[in-house]
Formats: C-alpha cells, sequence, structure tokens
C-alpha cells in the first residue's frame, strides 16, 4: 500500500514539473494583471445545489478592465466526493485600453456541463474536474460558435491539521488545460498556486499567482478570492 501511494505521488510531482518548465518556458508577457473571484455553493438538498460566482479580470495591478465573468449553474451530487453540473456564463472581454472608453470588444453567451470528483493521498486532497462548453461569441466583426473542453487537476495540502477545517492554513495548486475541437486544438493552460486560510468552517480566502499560457505568451496575474458555501438542508438528529 505504501508503494502505491508512493509511485501516486511521484506522478504527481513529475506532472506539475513537466507542466511548469512549458509553461514558464514561454516568452512572458510585461504587464501582470489581477483578478478578484468570488465562490458560492448553496446546498439545498442531499443531492441538488446551486453555483454562482463572479470574476473580475483586469490586465494591470491598476484597474484596466480586462474580462468580468458571472457563472451560475446546478450540482446533482452523486455522493460526498462527486458531482454533476450544468449551467450558464456571460462574458465580456475588453479591449487594452487604458481610458477604457470603447466599452465592450467581445461578448460570449456559454453553456457548460462538467463532472467534478474528489480523492486524498495522505495530507494531500485533489480534485480532478471534467468540464464541457459550448460557446457563442459576439464581436463588432463576425459571430462564432466553439466547442472546448477542459480538464483541471487540483491538490489542496492543509498545514497546521490534517484536513482543512476552520482555522486551517493551506496549500492550493492546480493546472488546467483547455483544448478546442477544431485543427489547432490547443487554446490554453493556466498554472496556479495560492496560500488559503479556513476562517469559517463553510468560507475561506486565497491568495494566489496564475500564470497564463496562450499561444507562445505567458501572462502572470495575482488573485485573490473568497470561497463561501451556505447548507439549508435540515440537520438530523442521531
Amino acid at each position: 500500500m505504501k508503494k502505491s501511494l508512493s509511485l501516486q505521488k511521484l506522478k504527481f510531482y513529475i506532472f506539475f514539473s513537466l507542466i511548469s518548465f512549458s509553461t514558464f518556458g514561454q516568452a512572458p508577457s510585461e504587464a501582470t494583471g489581477i483578478w478578484f473571484m468570488g465562490f458560492n455553493q448553496t446546498r439545498l438538498h442531499k443531492n441538488w445545489s446551486i453555483h454562482a460566482e463572479a470574476q473580475y479580470r483586469s490586465f494591470e495591478i491598476t484597474p484596466n478592465t480586462e474580462q468580468v465573468l458571472l457563472r451560475g449553474g446546478v450540482n446533482y451530487h452523486i455522493n460526498n466526493s462527486a458531482f454533476a453540473s450544468i449551467g450558464y456564463a456571460y462574458i465580456t472581454n475588453y479591449s487594452y485600453d487604458k481610458e477604457q472608453l470603447q466599452g465592450v470588444q467581445v461578448s460570449e453567451n456559454r453553456i457548460w456541463q462538467q463532472f467534478l470528483m474528489r480523492n486524498n493521498v495522505g495530507r494531500c486532497f485533489f480534485e480532478h474536474r471534467y468540464r464541457l462548453e459550448q460557446r457563442w461569441i459576439q464581436s463588432n466583426n463576425n459571430n462564432r460558435y466553439l466547442d472546448r473542453i477542459r480538464y483541471l487537476i487540483r491538490v489542496t495540502v492543509p498545514l497546521n491539521k490534517k484536513a482543512v477545517e476552520k482555522k486551517t492554513l493551506f496549500l492550493s495548486f492546480y493546472d488546467e488545460v483547455f483544448i478546442h475541437f477544431s485543427a489547432t486544438p490547443f487554446d490554453r493552460n493556466r498554472l496556479y498556486g495560492a496560500i488559503g486560510y479556513q476562517f469559517l468552517p463553510n468560507a475561506n480566502i486565497q491568495l494566489g499567482y496564475l500564470a497564463q499560457t496562450v499561444n507562445n505568451t505567458t501572462k502572470q496575474y495575482l488573485q485573490a478570492a473568497i470561497f463561501y458555501n451556505v447548507d439549508f438542508r435540515k440537520k438530523t438528529t442521531e
């Protein structure tokens, strides 16, 4: 059993090492951007919950809007370690203009489906997310439709406790690859690392760094995120 766990850890470290060398080997862009993000999951039933999130993305650390994303969905919980989702997202994109006088340059309506499952190896908590997207993109010049698939692997490591609970300091890392169903399938890759603090049983904050590679250019972003979950299920007593 110990040999099997060691093999899994070795595979994980090799995977992230390869992604890191690949990502940081690309030419960096000049300005560092910043993302502010909020996430919520509201549990309504043993099997059902609602997902909601909002993200503001800036070209630079000073406000210079690059993108605004709003996403919502419905989750069906298969068990405590896996759930499937379907939802809708609306995204607005802006041109690189410090004055932001031209407004929205590209908007997108998106339908998405995903399957997410979790497992742990010792103190490392893994999350695997498989997401499909149907994208309707509108701009001044043309309208187009694209299909895309995304795969994310995340590991969370609590530092001062054995699991992430109230008053836990933790590290979080993920890598996500985006693939188009087209002649040039690679869309982008995101490599992320953060430190987080679980200040309530159902809420945490994370401060992190993300490197996003598109084509041959890697742009860097600072990130600040808050996760707040609500549970309306009736509590049962033994």
